[in-house]
């Protein structure tokens, strides 16, 4: 008898906190240009999924990345365009047995103000690879920017 409003109560809960969570997935694939002698940071695409495996990403139409040097290392640092959100990780990287890069050594997720930012460095920094990040914001994804207003309020930033 005891058990049934907690049952409606947990249900109610639940709906009311699925309703303002969400996550959003971001594919980071950095390579290198043909010819390039190895000294420039090879070139990152961004792209911005619904889920994981969305079949239909769709392409950021600019470079979210650019060059800054921390404690006189050259890191290059990307956009992931995820302002706001709580948190962010990386799942996973591809290659996943790459020679070059090491979390939190050549490659980190960094948090600055409400944005966060993959930063590579190293011959991370001038390597092919790909990173998948899962953005966790504490909304509804109704109320996170169409991809209009997301890339403008990231042009201003640049």
């Amino acid at each position: 008898m005891h058990r049934l409003p907690f049952f409606i109560f947990l249900s109610v809960f639940s709906l009311v906190y699925a309703e303002s969570v969400h996550w959003q997935w971001r594919e980071l694939v950095c390579k290198t240009k043909e010819g390039d002698d190895g000294k420039h940071a090879s070139t990152c695409e961004l792209q911005l999924k619904e889920h994981e495996n969305d079949e239909q990403p769709r392409t950021v139409p600019f470079n979210t990345c650019f060059e800054e040097t921390t404690d006189g290392e050259v890191r290059n640092y990307c956009d992931i365009l995820c302002p706001g959100a709580d948190t962010a990780y990386r799942i996973t990287r591809y290659p996943q047995q790459h020679k070059s890069c090491y979390t939190h050594i050549t490659y980190r997720l960094q948090r600055r103000e409400e944005n966060f930012y993959m930063w590579r460095s190293g011959k991370c920094r001038t390597s092919d690879i790909a990173f998948t990040i899962r953005c966790e914001f504490a909304s509804a994804r109704a109320d996170f920017a169409s991809d209009e207003e997301l890339f403008r309020a990231a042009r201003r930033l640049q």
